[in-house]
């Protein structure tokens, strides 16, 4: 056994390494470069999610938290689609999306192809936590409520539209319903979720073919929190800073209720600038706009999101001195590419690839979201950083992915976390010797 001083001096080396490469915030220079390719297979071999329709691959349509229309541009789709890898389709399409978690198939013209479509139907392929799980080299997380998955390499909790305000808020105030039923689930229903599939874990015992998650070999993420209450806000007078302390206070019980269950490396996605999507471009003044040319009123809120957030984190950091919490900031990427967005393959900054050609700037209507009837999609998906005006395309998250892992976009970077759980890994090694 190692001698007690000699397991504090360990303990002590890891934990300032945790400090160091946590105490900056993240609020550097974006130097427009992507870094050689960092392997992350076999680094983590489970994960957990959680989020809204950024990170649902499945349990809204579920749970039957969609509108009718979701999906919808599936059938509606005309006209040929070069195949893109960030997600396009080719041929026309008829069929409609299939069970959460898998893939939809439609014929093309004359039956000659097939198109999949991974995901929850909301946009036109893989989403960040599926490109994450790629990259880890594990078996793409299954949406929880698909009850005859396979859970070996983690779950996947996250339901679109899910906000940190009750549901009574938004039936009392007739905020926007979008593309989800009325009544959004909240982020309590998420963790109470894991709490009981921990539970069942539990509940197997040591000989049951799962067991306990080994939590030194899971990675936890939690996606943007607060953004679908910032979406269907548009119709109250609510105060940006009273929904953001609302939001950060649901994220720090949240966080305290995951590590409660073990949680060790925990990565916390914040808010991207929603201003610059076409549902907020579309319903704010032309006169609020920034330099950027996005809704300039909005962006701000989520810029003071983000900062609290971020201070958030690092006094969790501090309060969970043996957890890794890493900052994914999402402004910084979404910035990072909107200011070149030519280098990154773009040609469409803001109009909506989907959605309602009635001559509009950004392709999009309240009344016409992508999926009714009349709506279309453009040719060539892959070049367009908006897929509906309300989520980005598959292409825009696959750029986002990389400028996360390999772009410097997170806080520690990924390079640091994977050096910081190698140092926890050796100290364990060492205490067990």
């Amino acid at each position: 056994m190692v001698p007690c001083n000699k397991y504090a001096i360990l303990f002590l080396q890891a934990a300032v390494m945790v400090a160091v490469l946590c105490a900056v915030p993240s609020h550097g220079k974006i130097d427009g470069q992507i870094s050689s390719s960092l392997n992350l297979a076999g680094s983590f071999d489970t994960v957990f999610a959680f989020g809204d329709s950024d990170t649902d691959n499945g349990n809204c349509r579920l749970i039957g938290g969609f509108r009718n229309f979701v999906g919808g541009w599936l059938n509606t789709l005309k006209g040929a689609m070069a195949l893109q890898s960030g997600g396009g389709f080719g041929g026309s399409v008829g069929g409609a999306v299939s069970a959460p978690g898998g893939s939809a198939a439609g014929g093309s013209d004359g039956g000659s192809k097939q198109v999949t479509v991974s995901g929850n139907g909301l946009i036109n392929g893989k989403l960040i936590i599926e490109h994450l799980c790629d990259a880890l080299g594990i078996p793409s997380i299954q949406p929880y409520q698909n009850h005859a998955a396979n859970f070996s390499s983690g779950a996947n909790f996250a339901v679109a539209g899910s906000t940190t305000l009750p549901g009574s808020f938004f039936l009392h105030n007739n905020l926007l319903s979008l593309m989800w039923k009325t009544v959004p689930e909240t982020f309590d229903t998420q963790l109470q979720w894991f709490n009981n599939f921990i539970q069942n874990f539990k509940n197997k015992g040591a000989g049951g073919k799962g067991g306990k998650p080994n939590m030194d070999n899971t990675l936890f993420w939690l996606g943007g929190v607060g953004k679908s209450d910032f979406a269907r806000i548009h119709r109250v007078s609510a105060s940006s800073e009273w929904l953001t302390q609302q939001a950060i206070d649901h994220i720090t019980k949240f966080i305290q209720g995951i590590v409660s269950q073990g949680a060790k490396y925990i990565v916390v996605q914040g808010l991207p600038p929603v201003g610059c999507l076409p549902l907020d471009l579309a319903t704010s003044s032309v006169t609020e706009r920034d330099q950027n040319g996005c809704a300039a009123r909005i962006n701000n809120a989520v810029m003071r999101h983000n900062e609290l957030l971020q201070q958030t984190i690092g006094s969790l950091q501090k309060s969970f001195p043996k957890c890794v919490f890493v900052y994914a900031d999402i402004w910084k990427a979404y910035m990072q590419v909107l200011s070149g967005y030519h280098q990154y393959g773009f040609t469409e900054p803001f109009k909506a690839c989907c959605g309602i050609r009635d001559g509009s700037q950004y392709n999009f209507n309240l009344k016409d979201l992508c999926g009714t009837l009349g709506t279309t999609v453009c040719s060539e998906a892959n070049k367009h950083m908006v897929w509906d005006g309300i989520h980005f395309t598959a292409a825009m998250h696959t750029v986002i992915f990389k400028l996360f892992t390999e772009g410097g976009c997170t806080h520690p970077t990924f390079e640091q976390l994977l050096k910081i759980k190698s140092a926890a890994q050796k100290v364990d090694q060492s205490v067990g010797a």
